[in-house]
């Protein structure tokens, strides 16, 4: 189901924080390890309807056996393959949603082990790891601040990023979401482009928007 980000701190990013920060706050890696992915809608400027939403995207029961980045070249060249369906395919009511709520960002969140990276080199470079795909587990339990954490990483179609972080202590209970300040890039984000523009295309194409 849809749900609202208007409201959400956006955390200097404007809607693509918005959605960055409810994807992580409702993800369900809150209890489990693994990765969600989150479309976000009308994030960017003059939007077809004055609402900021997201939506979890359904991966498939394979996608938690794989690594983020393979997820993201599957999902890409998934929606890529994917044939129009005809016109007429859809009912009024699908149509006016799709016309409203203009595919924008797309966010990615990512259960791991996480450092403070302002404070620490060694964070910096796990960070990096995680956005260029390589992060693996165990690779954080030499830095002495790791903790236990979700990641967003999001993107929109007009070239911003974002990386959120929240932590959670070990009742399993999780901290505000804050974002990390440092430049995010990587593999990760280029890969999430991908998904996002293969979206963004096949939406347009299917609903003749």
């Amino acid at each position: 189901m849809l749900k609202p980000a208007d409201g959400l701190p956006d955390h200097g990013c404007g809607g693509l924080g918005q959605v960055a920060h409810g994807a992580l706050t409702s993800s369900p890696l809150s209890m489990c390890e693994g990765s969600g992915l989150y479309l976000g809608y009308n994030t960017l400027p003059d939007p077809p309807f004055p609402m900021v939403g997201f939506l979890p995207y359904e991966c498939g029961p394979g996608a938690a056996a794989v690594d983020p980045a393979t997820l993201l070249r599957m999902l890409a060249d998934s929606i890529r393959a994917s044939p129009v369906p005809p016109k007429g395919s859809f009912d009024q009511a699908r149509q006016r949603l799709a016309a409203a709520m203009r595919v924008d960002a797309v966010v990615l969140v990512v259960a791991a082990r996480a450092m403070t990276p302002e404070h620490s080199q060694a964070a910096r470079a796990l960070l990096a790891n995680l956005a260029e795909g390589y992060y693996r587990e165990g690779d954080a339990e030499a830095c002495v601040d790791a903790r236990e954490a979700a990641v967003a990483l999001g993107v929109d179609r007009a070239g911003g990023q974002v990386a959120l972080i929240v932590d959670r202590d070990p009742s399993g209970r999780h901290d505000v979401p804050r974002r990390i300040e440092v430049r995010p890039e990587g593999m990760l984000f280029e890969l999430l482009g991908e998904v996002l523009d293969a979206q963004y295309t096949w939406t347009r194409a299917a609903f003749a928007l």
